[in-house]
């Protein structure tokens, strides 16, 4: 569903943006193109909150780009930065939740597609490089409102910082496609087997036909494995 281009409000616009789309530069983000080892995650991510739709959100300019989207309604690469919730989640260092979007959302953002697609719940946390830049999101979508705790946006949080890892692992071996394939397998293999157990997780605690609220104890258990993974990946950077 394309989207028309709009001009987005100077109050989505941190004061940092030129050197911000700078740092966003050096990661070669800027195509839609799908890469297992980031669409692995973000569905890990998904399942194990419960929630129907997760993607990574990448703000560039004018727009921002869907990077990894799990089971959206329809196939978006790019929308307006003035028509996403993530332009305003990248302004602030917490986590962003939105519970109802029919009741509040953030001033200046146009949640007018989000509504058509059917989603009322939100709940974003940056990608934050390790200059202090946030290039983007991992952001969860769910269809209706919903609750979410404190331990669950610390998850996500935990989760966001996992993903930067990654894409500063990618930005020293490359994206992970056909001609990379020989660098990213051995990680692969490794982080593979941990969001497994992710996944594991997830179907323990998700009841069927009912969205999941995690407890602390389980967003606990979730967080000690994306620590897991996170050791991995760290790892795997020191030795390249």
């Amino acid at each position: 569903m394309p989207s028309k281009l709009t001009d987005t409000p100077t109050s989505l616009i941190p004061a940092d943006d030129a050197a911000r789309l700078h740092a966003l530069e050096g990661y070669q983000l800027l195509d839609a193109r799908s890469e297992k080892v980031l669409d692995d995650v973000v569905a890990a991510t998904a399942r194990l909150f419960g929630v129907s739709n997760a993607m990574l959100s990448i703000v560039e300019k004018d727009e921002v780009l869907v990077k990894a989207p799990y089971n959206l309604p329809v196939t978006i690469e790019r929308i307006p930065r003035a028509q996403s919730l993530c332009s305003a989640t990248i302004l602030q260092d917490e986590t962003a939740v939105f519970e109802d979007l029919n009741q509040a959302s953030a001033p200046d953002v146009d949640v007018s597609l989000v509504q058509q697609l059917g989603l009322s719940f939100y709940a974003g946390h940056n990608l934050r490089t390790p200059d202090g830049y946030n290039i983007g999101t991992l952001c969860l979508y769910d269809g209706p409102p919903r609750q979410f705790s404190e331990p669950e946006q610390a998850l996500l949080a935990t989760l966001a910082g996992l993903v930067m890892r990654l894409l500063e692992l990618r930005r020293t071996l490359g994206a992970h496609a056909e001609s990379t394939a020989v660098l990213w397998e051995p990680v692969y293999r490794a982080v593979g087997g941990q969001l497994a157990r992710l996944t594991a997780l997830a179907e323990r605690t998700t009841p069927p036909g009912g969205p999941v609220q995690l407890t602390a104890a389980e967003a606990r258990e979730a967080a000690g494995i994306v620590g897991i993974i996170d050791q991995i990946v760290a790892a795997t950077l020191k030795r390249v």
